[in-house]
């Protein structure tokens, strides 16, 4: 049991590490690929109240839910970042380029969590054949994205105006 445990928690750092070191690349920065894995760990805050009201014990299916629910909330921040960078081209005001981006992208992002979770819920209540052995993997998506959903639409806006600023700052003071 605990080298299950140790083994799942070495598995997601990796994934991780990982998809922040190509995000890293990707946007030749750290600042963004921060702010991006930052609405992870509200994931695991969900993932552990999902946990605890359906008293599931620590098992590889929840790890393995929690890779999955990794890969799915570090999308949803993407396609907010990315929008909001491709406005922020275009307005040149971070603040206004980040409530359109919310507004644009809270559909899409709504969409991927509610379908993700509705789809997992008949394995999450525990609904057909095979399905207590899936439960553990459902619960841990469902509760994660849905909590995490929440919380992403704030953070990831609030983080990228709080670490944008002083960049947004000194070019309007130059220009």
């Amino acid at each position: 049991l605990q080298k299950g445990r140790a083994l799942g928690g070495t598995l997601l750092s990796l994934a991780l590490f990982l998809v922040f070191v190509v995000m890293a690349i990707q946007y030749e920065s750290l600042r963004n690929p921060f702010i991006i894995l930052l609405s992870v760990p509200f994931a695991v805050i969900g993932v552990s109240i999902g946990i605890q009201l359906t008293a599931l014990p620590l098992s590889m299916p929840i790890w393995l839910g929690m890779i999955m629910l990794a890969g799915i909330v570090v999308n949803n921040a993407i396609v907010l970042v990315e929008y909001i960078e491709i406005v922020r081209e275009r307005v040149g005001n971070i603040r206004a380029a980040i409530l359109e981006a919310a507004r644009l992208r809270l559909r899409p992002i709504l969409m991927t969590t509610l379908t993700t979770a509705v789809g997992m819920l008949p394995l999450a209540i525990g609904v057909g054949e095979g399905a207590e052995m899936l439960r553990p993997l459902a619960v841990t998506i469902v509760a994660g994205l849905s909590f995490s959903m929440f919380v992403s639409l704030i953070l990831v806006p609030v983080m990228y105006e709080l670490t944008h600023m002083r960049e947004w700052k000194e070019r309007v003071s130059v220009g």
